[in-house]
């Protein structure tokens, strides 16, 4: 996978000064099953970091991404559009911890600050907060509040339920059905030791969420969400200070079909975590969902700045280009997305109908076809591709792959854009009625471009309103 390839047809522009990705910290732990403490030492430092308002940071998938890499500084920081690098490693001996970390300026690859420290395990937080610090007053960025909070804040006094946390949280981000397994039990064990560790919570409430999601796991709808409300609403309640704990409530009110209150929430991330780019993605989901397109564009182009190698933000940021209408800007973006992870079948369904849209109908049945190749099952890419078909004027074909996208609730829309481009409103507005609303991604009716030619139907906006009524707009 030729990742740089992505920045060398896309150049970027000169990186702000006060800026920084926190590469992975090296494991040089006698026992290598100490990569969790590692990482998680990364991930502690750089959210941190990503709270003070002043300084823009590279989030955590990003940052990961360079992991064990041998790409000389400079060209990771050009890539990334930041002009500081911290790095470091971490050794752990039972109880006893030494970490070294050194803040370089890329551009000039000079050596700015370097420090090691010998610790206890339970005073990692004080590491933590000291490494954090340090790079503040060295970039001279003014901490403000909300940043004084973050650089202090322990999740919990307890150093072996931090332990279990780190390792569910490591494990966790395998997504797989055995880290989701196990990461749960971590989750729990931390609980255990420290009842009022609202980041536990938080991890459990993801859990419940991406496992259902993923399909890792038996349990129905109506039972994901009830632990997933409980996990989320604990964590919030334990602690209201927590930028994830607004973030995760956030999808429990989307559960609820409440979009007003998922919007407070989400900015309340923000605004305890400036860098939060997961929750600036989300936010620019529900934007777009409530038909407000330029915020959406605005929001979703900071959370990729944040991090421009989580495959869903890059796709997001995509999205909110192809609702703006700026097709180039949605198909360059689509093309990033696909460097990332060339065999992500959304994606490429993605692109195609970008391509269809600025009349490219050739490629955009070339995309979309190869999106079902990739994954034959997934009725909504079926309802793609009858799109981009009936948009090329092959409406036999289109009517072809109708069929085969089957009923499912959650593809109501894919189809009804088909029957749209077929010239057959009244059975997009059937499918229209059918679909299921209660996610933002799932279909704007306000703004995708699909829908245009319904627009001036008395119905459009009838549509509009019982989706604002039952989003809780109205």
């Amino acid at each position: 996978m030729l990742v740089g390839a992505v920045w060398a047809i896309w150049p970027r522009g000169t990186a702000p000064e006060r800026s920084i990705v926190v590469l992975p910290f090296l494991n040089l732990s006698p026992d290598e099953d100490n990569e969790y403490f590692s990482d998680g030492l990364t991930e502690e430092i750089i959210t941190r970091l990503a709270a003070v308002p002043e300084l823009k940071v590279i989030s955590r998938t990003s940052a990961m991404h360079y992991k064990g890499s041998q790409k000389p500084l400079r060209q990771i920081a050009d890539e990334l559009d930041v002009a500081h690098v911290l790095e470091g490693s971490a050794r752990r001996s039972d109880d006893h911890v030494r970490i070294t970390a050194q803040l370089i300026d890329a551009r000039t690859d000079q050596h700015l600050w370097a420090q090691s420290y010998d610790y206890e395990l339970r005073d990692i937080f004080r590491v933590q907060e000291e490494i954090a610090r340090e790079v503040v007053r060295t970039l001279e960025v003014e901490l403000g509040e909300r940043g004084q909070r973050a650089l202090v804040r322990q999740g919990t006094r307890d150093p072996e339920a931090y332990d279990l946390y780190r390792r569910g949280r490591f494990l966790w981000s395998m997504r797989t059905k055995e880290g989701h397994e196990q990461a749960m039990e971590y989750f729990q064990r931390a609980i255990g030791r420290d009842s009022t560790y609202a980041d536990a919570y938080s991890g459990l409430a993801d859990v419940y969420l991406t496992s259902y999601q993923l399909r890792t796991s038996d349990r129905s709808e109506a039972e994901a969400y009830s632990r997933f409300k409980w996990a989320a609403e604990r964590a919030l309640a334990l602690d209201d200070q927590s930028a994830d704990a607004h973030a995760s409530f956030t999808v429990s009110l989307w559960w609820q079909r409440n979009w007003p209150g998922a919007e407070r929430e989400l900015r309340r991330a923000i605004e305890l975590n400036p860098g939060h780019a997961q929750a600036r993605a989300w936010y620019a989901l529900l934007l777009a969902g409530m038909g407000r397109v330029e915020e959406a564009l605005r929001e979703s182009r900071r959370a990729y700045e944040l991090d421009p190698f989580a495959i869903i933000i890059s796709m997001t940021y995509g999205w909110a280009c192809y609702l703006a209408r700026d097709y180039d800007c949605a198909i360059a973006q689509y093309r990033r997305t696909l460097e990332i992870n060339n065999a992500w079948a959304p994606a490429h369904a993605a692109v195609g109908r970008a391509y269809a849209q600025k009349g490219l109908h050739e490629e955009a049945i070339r995309a979309v076809r190869k999106a079902v190749e990739l994954s034959p099952n997934s009725p909504d890419l079926l309802a793609d591709l009858a799109f981009v078909q009936a948009l090329a004027g092959e409406f036999e074909d289109a009517r072809e792959s109708l069929p085969r996208a089957g009923e499912q609730p959650w593809v109501g829309f894919n189809i009804a854009r088909a029957y749209v481009a077929l010239g057959e409103p009244d059975s997009a507005f059937a499918w229209l009625e059918r679909s299921s609303w209660q996610w933002p991604n799932r279909g704007p009716a306000r703004a995708d471009p699909a829908l245009d030619p319904l627009r001036s139907d008395p119905r459009f906006a009838q549509l509009v309103a019982w989706v604002d009524r039952e989003m809780g707009i109205r």
